[in-house]
């Protein structure tokens, strides 16, 4: 058994979730590639302009796209290097960062769409076009709407992994 088919078997959400993310990350990252963007800067980017009233803080965007503070930090480094995004100190409370495209980045952001749109395409036709929309109705139930239930803050020493 090859190692794809024992994490077919492992009943591993987890495992198999997060493999299927990786795979599909870096078919998306090849497309971008010409423009030098990741799947998941694009994404920010993307989240980001859609903003146009006023720019999101860095928590707004964080939660809009699912992500903790120091991932999306990860993902906005280089963005703000390059000029695509400003973080701006909001005008009411100044320990609030905003997090506004500059027309550079609004710019990449259409040369992006472009190539994701390929990739897009290119994703249904493998996948299958139903299957495609299936899917994402499936992940966007388990991202936004599925109840786990309380979550534990930190294990204990009836937790299996307890370590202490």
């Amino acid at each position: 058994m090859n190692d794809l088919e024992r994490l077919r078997f492992s009943h591993c959400s987890a495992a198999v979730l997060r493999m299927a993310a990786r795979r599909v990350s870096q078919f998306y990252d090849a497309y971008l590639a010409p423009e030098g963007l990741k799947v998941s800067q694009y994404s920010v980017l993307s989240t980001a302009a859609r903003r146009r009233d006023k720019a999101p803080t860095v928590n707004e965007l964080a939660d809009e796209l699912g992500m903790d503070r120091s991932t999306l930090g990860h993902n906005l480094r280089p963005l703000e290097r390059d000029g695509f995004v400003v973080l701006e100190v909001d005008a009411d409370d100044k320990r609030i960062r905003r997090v506004a495209v500059t027309e550079l980045g609004r710019a990449k952001r259409r040369a992006c769409r472009e190539l994701w749109a390929v990739a897009q395409t290119r994703f249904e036709e493998a996948f299958g076009t139903d299957r495609a929309s299936d899917l994402g109705n499936l992940l966007a139930f388990i991202a936004r709407d599925l109840d786990l239930g309380a979550l534990p803050s930190q294990p204990s020493e009836e937790s299996p992994d307890y370590a202490g």
